[in-house]
Parts: C-alpha cells; structure tokens; sequence
C-alpha cells in the first residue's frame, strides 16, 4: 500500500464510530454509526478501491439492506442510485448529495512550478471577493486563499480548508469572462503547492459532470482515490447537465427534445 493510500485510508476512518480495518477489500455492506461523519449527515455513503460501503443512522438500516441486496454496487453511484437512495429516506425530509469524486495528491505526482501571477490573499481580500461569483471556494473557515487578478480585480480564487489528519481540501472558482486563461488552474496548483509545503496531503472534490473542473484538478497531478454520496436534510436537487465540452469549440447537443425535458424540476432556490 502506498503512503498516500494508507494516509487516506487513515482520514476516511477518522470519521467513523469505529475504524474499518479492512477497509479497501471486496465488500458490499450498510454499516450502523452512532455519530454523524461528517456534521449534519448521518448518511456516507463511499467507494474506495473494492469497498462499498453505505454508513447509516440505524433507522435507515434495514431499508439500506434491502436495497443492495438488489441493487449493483456501480449502479449505486449514478443519478439513478440517488434516486434510490432518497425513496428510503423521503418521510424524514433528507436528500442525498453526490456522487462526488474525491482527488488527493502527494510530491511524486503535484510538482508543477507555481504560476508568477498567482498571489496569497489576504485575509481582507478574502473578505472583500463577492462570494455569489466565488460559490465554490470556502470562506468561514479558510486557512488560506491563492488568486488571481485581471484587470485590477480577483478572478480566480482557490481557498483551503483543514479537513484533520493533515488533509486539506480546496475550493475553487473562475469568475466567468476570465474562464479559459489558465487561472483554475495557477491557483489550485498554488494552493496544492502550499498544502504540500505543509508536510500534508491536498484534496479537492468535483461532480462527475463538472468536466473542466474535474480536467484541472488532474492536470496539477491530483488523482482520484474514492467516490462518495451524503444525505442531509433538505430539498432533493439533481446536478446540471454536463459542463464544458470534449474538446474546445466542439458542437454538442441534447439528446433529447425540449419537450421530452424533465418538467418535474424546479429552478434553484435563492
């Protein structure tokens, strides 16, 4: 097992009632926890290498082991598992997020110079950035933030959490007209950078449709080690279509008509 495998391994655990030892081997299993993994969700479900793993409040046990019992582990983490896995869980009026792609990086993968245009923020400038445009970067608890400016103004920004175990994960945002100059990426290599300096491990978080932000990540040297889903309470919402194209200025279209649209989705809420 590689160091940055064990150290992952080692931070996944950490938010558990009781350690998985096995953890990574061929399993398909519901296991009941006491407290919530992360707060506010008492529901984790995860995939990492061979192991699936759906970790539940103990009400929702059984409905949980029913459902894998006809359900394929692959087809869990899709819309359609989401679907499933919200059906069980609609009368307590919890949703279920994800999937979500986890990438963590180490030395031997992340050693990109650091773009000369990036800066640290200050804690000032961090507080002044209009967080309706930089909606995918942590602010309230951020240790650190790298930007970008153009035209005398921040327009790209990665900011950094701790997320314990010496993981911090990092956040990231393009104000939209500065998309396509490179910036994503300069700022969260410079935050990866930084996260490594430390002695720690960097990781980032990205949709399965999100393709640019998923090409970026990799394209510091991030790499993608498990796959997970929550559930919270609140209103269920569906990702958008996919973003970004397979190559640029690449026509793409919708399979279906407009009419042959889900109807039954609302627009997002304020």
């Amino acid at each position: 097992m590689s160091d940055l495998s064990t150290k992952v391994e080692k931070w996944i655990n950490s938010h558990l009632d009781k350690k998985i030892l096995d953890l990574g081997i061929e399993k398909y299993q519901v296991v009941p926890i006491l407290n919530d993994p992360f707060i506010g969700k008492p529901i984790w479900v995860i995939k990492y290498k061979q192991s699936t793993i759906i970790f539940s409040d103990k009400k929702w046990i059984s409905d949980f082991e029913n459902l894998i019992e006809h359900l394929d582990k692959e087809m869990l983490f899709s819309i359609y598992g989401s679907y499933e896995l919200a059906k069980l869980i609609k009368k307590s009026k919890f949703k279920i997020n994800g999937p979500s792609y986890y990438l963590f990086g180490d030395k031997d993968k992340c050693n990109l110079e650091v773009d000369p245009r990036v800066f640290m923020a200050s804690k000032e400038e961090l507080e002044s950035v209009d967080r309706d445009i930089f909606w995918h970067c942590y602010f309230d608890d951020a240790v650190s933030g790298f930007a970008v400016k153009n035209k005398g103004e921040i327009s790209a920004l990665a900011t950094v959490v701790d997320k314990g175990e010496s993981i911090y994960e990092i956040g990231m945002e393009v104000e939209r007209s500065s998309q396509g100059l490179g910036m994503g990426r300069a700022v969260v290599n410079a935050a990866v950078q930084w996260i490594l300096d430390k002695g720690c491990i960097p990781l980032a978080t990205v949709g399965p449709f999100n393709v640019p932000s998923a090409r970026t990540l990799r394209s510091v040297g991030l790499s993608y080690y498990m796959t997970d889903m929550t559930g919270e309470p609140g209103d269920f919402v569906i990702p958008p279509q996919a973003l970004g194209a397979p190559v640029k200025n690449m026509d793409i279209y919708n399979l279906y008509p407009d009419w042959a649209m889900n109807k039954m989705i609302k627009p997002k809420k304020s």
